[in-house]
């Protein structure tokens, strides 16, 4: 395989790793909060998650914050700050 394809397979895996991530945690928080957060609204840079969505939607979320926490911690994801 060439240079080229290697780095082209390497920056595959990490874009569906983050992906598979980024899914998962829209998951936990959809269902604790009971409304629906997408993958493509959550972007996540080292242990902290940016959640882009609506106003109502964010203080649903930082009101429920800590038990998003634990439901992230306990699925092994490395999740310290929800912003």
């Amino acid at each position: 395989m060439s240079l080229f394809h290697s780095i082209l397979s390497q920056l595959q895996e990490k874009i569906e790793k983050g992906s598979d991530q980024s899914e998962k945690i829209a998951s936990i928080i959809t269902s604790i909060i009971g409304t629906t957060v997408s993958k493509d609204q959550i972007v996540v840079q080292k242990t902290t998650v940016r959640v882009k969505v609506a106003p109502t939607i964010k203080m649903a979320i930082s009101l429920k914050k800590e038990k998003i926490l634990t439901a992230l911690k306990e699925a092994n994801l490395q999740i310290d700050t929800i912003a």
